[in-house]
């Protein structure tokens, strides 16, 4: 990281604001795939999957979640 933060600034980040499971698919492949079919289930389907980016440090890891949800979450989808 770039910047240093005070522990209770941390501990607040992850017990405060952690994402809400209705708001996002986290997890591995399997994982998120069971979640955006749910959510596509539950919609009606959708036209667009939107993807949120933070500032990584390491670009390996962004690029690798680029990959998974490329090559293995979209195509087991139903439809987008």
């Amino acid at each position: 990281m770039s910047e240093k933060f005070a522990q209770e600034e941390i501990d607040f980040a992850f017990k405060e604001c952690q994402p809400r499971e209705d708001l996002a698919a986290i997890g591995d492949v399997q994982s998120c795939t069971e979640q955006l079919t749910a959510l596509w289930e539950a919609a009606g389907g959708f036209g667009t999957l939107l993807m949120i980016e933070h500032d990584w440090d390491q670009c390996q890891r962004w690029q690798r979640s680029m990959d998974l949800l490329a090559q293995e979450v979209i195509p087991a989808l139903p439809s987008l």
